[in-house]
């Protein structure tokens, strides 16, 4: 396979748009769960739900359960909106960001691998379930983070880079 910028090109990409979707989901994700923890859980929000598994009182397989689902609504809204944030063309989309973005990818994995396995072998019993299922939120969030870091050295070269070719020009 040749390395080249059609290749990147070729990214399946989101409109731009969507990050402006993702943006609300994640403010209604954090909405959601301030009412599932400090809002008093309202009764609205008490539903039956298909369930693979389900372990309260008693560990029961394939039922209709009975719910809060503001807690779902939370962590779905939360995991959409950062793929949709992170995953969305840039306003001036430019063929060079591209290799950033897989690069970004590369670096939020080894992250993600680190602390899962770091996490894994410093935490114990059922809290390990719970902190596992923040690792893909996590490695959305270093991924986020890191690509705009990339963004930003990048462009502050291309800066660099231009000022010094007009002081080039003036000589």
């Amino acid at each position: 396979m040749v390395d080249t910028p059609q290749l990147y090109h070729q990214l399946p990409l989101l409109p731009y748009r969507f990050r402006y979707v993702g943006f609300l989901l994640i403010i209604l994700s954090f909405g959601a769960a301030y009412l599932y923890f400090w809002g008093g859980r309202p009764a609205f929000f008490e539903i039956p739900v298909f369930a693979i598994v389900t372990s309260y009182v008693e560990t029961r397989w394939m039922v209709i359960a009975q719910t809060n689902a503001l807690d779902e609504i939370a962590v779905v809204f939360g995991i959409l909106g950062l793929l949709f944030v992170g995953f969305s063309r840039e306003k001036q989309e430019k063929t060079g960001y591209n290799p950033l973005r897989v690069k970004a990818i590369f670096y939020s994995v080894y992250i993600a691998a680190g602390l899962w396995i770091l996490v894994y072998l410093t935490i114990f019993g059922w809290p390990i379930i719970v902190i596992s299922a923040t690792i893909f939120i996590l490695f959305l969030l270093t991924y986020i983070i890191t690509f705009r870091f990339l963004l930003f050295k990048k462009n502050v070269e291309v800066s660099n880079t231009n000022q010094l070719n007009s002081l080039d020009k003036e000589k």
